[in-house]
């Protein structure tokens, strides 16, 4: 059998346990023996916390579903991939709820008063249940006559998700080129660029007259086509494959550009996204995603 088809399950504990670690090795073990796999090899990344699990499975017995049910009372995340496709060079990332903890939208919609009324439209598109584009213009248009200055508070409050310093900062070492690609807006999504040291920035932008906002945007919205179409163009960019890339999402407007990378990452996503993704981070932070890529840290 090909080493071009060797898989290797990936499994990160929220916390460094001995027992729970140990527990959840003898269960993967167990449920992989079980199905007369050909369990190559077992790898600790990181003591009492990730380990790496090698195996040939040519006739797709094993089911991450299945295994993810035998774990379902350990905080534990999984990941599955051929192992010839874990060399990534490059990833793409959402912004809002996946690399930093705010809304945007909804945050600066709050400085006007009608942070509620945005945050209704706003959870609509993440579910999918309403377009984004539609989504996006409607809560713009509620922003008309707020000042720019709302944007400099806005960026005060950022508050970035555990990991997430780690994850760029790492990859940054491993001279990965790393995309923000958010249906957010500048000047926010620059401050969260610079301040993660990533090499490109996709998002919106915001229509002014004078120092207030007119209520619309300027330029393409940054929506789930739109997405998926900046992910080809890096393809042709960089002269990559999308089995070098990695993509990290958590709303419905991701999953084209989701869909478009060789391994897509639902993280703490609507049920929507986990639906439709098996490679899922929901219990521990972005710095899983190291791991997932094999890099020990």
């Amino acid at each position: 059998m090909s080493n071009n088809e060797l898989l290797v399950l990936t499994l990160v504990l929220q916390e460094s346990d001995k027992n729970t670690f140990n527990n959840i090795i003898a269960i993967t073990k167990k449920y992989i023996l079980s199905l007369d796999i050909n369990l190559k090899k077992t790898s600790i990344l990181k003591k009492n916390k990730a380990s790496d699990f090698y195996f040939f499975d040519s006739v797709n017995n094993f089911k991450l579903k299945n295994l993810k049910k035998r774990l379902i009372n350990i905080n534990v995340d999984l990941c599955l991939q051929l192992l010839s496709h874990r060399n990534k060079k490059l990833l793409i990332s959402d912004m809002d709820g996946t690399i930093i903890e705010n809304e945007t939208l909804n945050d600066i919609a709050n400085f006007l008063g009608k942070g509620d009324q945005v945050k209704k439209i706003t959870d609509l598109g993440l579910k999918g249940r309403l377009d984004f584009s539609t989504s996006l213009e409607n809560r713009v248009h509620l922003l008309k006559g707020l000042r720019l200055s709302s944007l400099e508070e806005a960026k005060r409050i950022v508050t970035f998700k555990k990991g997430a310093k780690k994850l760029f900062k790492v990859l940054k070492e491993k001279n990965f080129t790393t995309v923000l690609v958010s249906g957010g807006f500048k000047p926010i999504t620059t401050y969260v660029q610079k301040y993660l040291s990533m090499d490109y920035e996709y998002s919106n932008t915001f229509g002014v007259i004078g120092d207030l906002f007119d209520g619309t945007t300027n330029g393409p919205i940054i929506n789930a086509n739109y997405k998926e179409k900046i992910v080809n163009k890096l393809l042709k960019k960089l002269n990559l494959n999308k089995n070098q890339i990695v993509g990290i999402g958590d709303a419905a407007n991701d999953m084209n550009m989701l869909l478009s990378v060789g391994l897509p990452i639902a993280f703490k996503a609507q049920e929507i996204v986990k639906a439709n993704f098996e490679n899922q981070i929901n219990n521990t932070d972005l710095t899983s995603v190291l791991y997932f890529l094999g890099i020990k840290h």
